[in-house]
């Protein structure tokens, strides 16, 4: 009877012994964290604003972690593809997500995309880009003002121009178009660098793009800037009224940059990579460079990233029903 008792005994203390170590497997993951490369999954072509804050932003990152920070671009489907790679990553901290609205933007778009916001973990919104309202300098719009006036006059026969249909531009035009109570045609062409050269070119009237894509052109004097959406004004171009300035606060939009894991990843190992980027951010050297992108460090973190996510999550989606954007 003795040995009976001894072996249940034996066998409730290895049972024991294993749920114990299956308890403690995160946390002796976390605290043993990183050993290997982690990758940030870039869902756009190299030069792309969130591939040139990533590559910024690597080698510190990679200093703090002890291991090597790799960029890895998997671009297609406006950002869906990459996106979609890190939502199936393993959530051990060695894959990460960079991207801008999109992230977002696209199950607002397409219900089937395959991910939602609810797939990962806010890590930071690292740094922001403002908005530009410009039109080419032949055009007879020297103010905002003048420019919603004819749009007024003359409903649907004005045009601006986008990325393409459930881009970041399309949102923000038809965002414009709720605010100022105007009708203007929606016209895709596939980046916004295609949309400057096409405002350009005078085949469209209107487009809203972000600084780093107008700034060498408004410099140049090609596009005039109507306004800038910013609390500011921006001490490059002091001369460029804000949107809050024209009386629309609503229109002060933020190209954001975030970075994301995946959902499960656990908490320990969010903290030290939401810690790492706050701090990478914090480096005057990565300051620099970051301006010099045409960029603006936002570094919030996780939870003040996650209700301004919440809140970018909720505005956009009236966008989408209002415009009827989805599919």
């Amino acid at each position: 009877m003795m040995k009976n008792l001894r072996v249940v005994s034996l066998a409730q203390r290895r049972y024991l012994f294993l749920v114990l170590m299956l308890l403690c497997a995160p946390a002796l993951d976390a605290a043993e964290y990183p050993v290997k490369t982690v990758q940030i999954i870039n869902p756009f072509p190299p030069g792309a604003v969130t591939d040139i804050v990533a590559r910024i932003l690597a080698p510190k990152m990679s200093a703090a972690l002890g291991q090597p920070v790799v960029i890895v671009n998997k671009a297609g489907g406006g950002g869906a593809v990459g996106i979609q790679a890190a939502k199936e990553a393993a959530p051990d901290g060695y894959t990460i997500l960079v991207t801008p609205p999109p992230i977002l933007l696209i199950p607002l778009v397409n219900k089937n995309s395959g991910f939602t916001m609810k797939d990962f973990t806010a890590l930071s919104l690292a740094t922001s880009s403002p908005n530009t309202t410009v039109v080419r300098k032949e055009s007879p719009w020297k103010t905002l003002e003048e420019f919603i006036a004819e749009a007024k006059k003359t409903p649907g026969q004005l045009t601006y121009g986008s990325a393409g249909p459930g881009t970041t531009p399309h949102f923000i035009g038809e965002l414009v178009k709720m605010k100022t109570g105007v009708d203007l045609t929606h016209v895709p062409l596939g980046s916004e660098s295609a949309a400057a050269t096409s405002l350009l070119g005078g085949h469209i009237n209107i487009a809203f793009l972000t600084l780093g894509t107008t700034r060498s052109h408004i410099e140049a004097g090609t596009l005039r800037a109507l306004a800038v959406a910013s609390n500011r004004r921006l001490k490059d171009f002091p001369d460029v009224p804000t949107t809050v300035e024209k009386g629309f606060p609503e229109l002060n939009l933020k190209i954001w940059v975030g970075f994301f894991a995946p959902a499960k990843t656990p908490a320990a190992i969010v903290k030290r990579l939401a810690a790492v980027i706050n701090e990478s951010l914090k480096d005057r050297e990565v300051a620099a460079n970051i301006e010099k992108s045409q960029a603006i460090i936002e570094n919030f973190g996780p939870e003040e990233a996650a209700k301004f996510f919440a809140e970018e999550e909720r505005k956009w989606s009236e966008v989408a029903r209002v415009a009827k954007i989805a599919h």
